[in-house]
C-alpha cells in the first residue's frame, strides 16, 4: 500500500462503525459511478426527474380540496390552497413532459413509446 492509501486505512480505522459504513457506501457508490455508463446515468438522472411528484401529505390535501370543491363547500382559502396545489402539478407535468422528451431522444423513441416502455398513461399528473 502507498503511503497515501495508508493514511486513509488508518484513519478509516479510528472511524466508529456507522461513520465506517457511511465511508464505504459512498466508496462503493463512486466506484458504481466510474463503471457506469454516461447513458446509463443520464438515464437515471432523467428517470429520478421524471418520476418527481408532489408529497404524500400534498397528494393528499390536493384530493381532499378537490372533493370539497366538486362538492361545493370549499372555502375561499382552500380554493386558494387548491389552486397553489394544481399550479404545482402543472409545473411538474411541464418538467416531466421536458424530461420524458430527453429520454426519448436519448433512446431513440417517440415520447408516447417510451411512455408505453415506462407504463406512464396518456395523462400526466402530480
Amino acid at each position: 500500500m502507498n503511503s497515501s492509501l495508508s493514511a486513509l486505512f488508518h484513519e478509516a480505522e479510528r472511524l466508529d462503525n456507522r461513520s465506517l459504513d457511511a465511508l464505504i457506501a459512498n466508496i462503493l457508490s463512486l466506484r458504481i459511478q466510474r463503471e457506469t455508463p454516461d447513458n446509463q446515468k443520464k438515464e437515471a438522472f432523467l428517470l429520478k426527474k421524471i418520476n418527481k411528484s408532489l408529497s404524500i401529505d400534498q397528494i393528499e390535501r390536493f384530493k381532499v380540496l378537490n372533493q370539497k370543491r366538486l362538492d361545493e363547500t370549499i372555502s375561499a382559502e382552500e380554493y386558494a390552497e387548491l389552486l397553489i396545489l394544481l399550479d404545482k402539478i402543472e409545473k411538474l407535468n411541464v418538467s416531466r413532459l421536458k424530461y420524458l422528451t430527453s429520454l426519448a431522444r436519448l433512446r431513440q423513441v417517440t415520447v408516447r413509446e417510451l411512455m408505453k416502455q415506462l407504463g406512464i398513461s396518456g395523462s400526466l399528473n402530480g
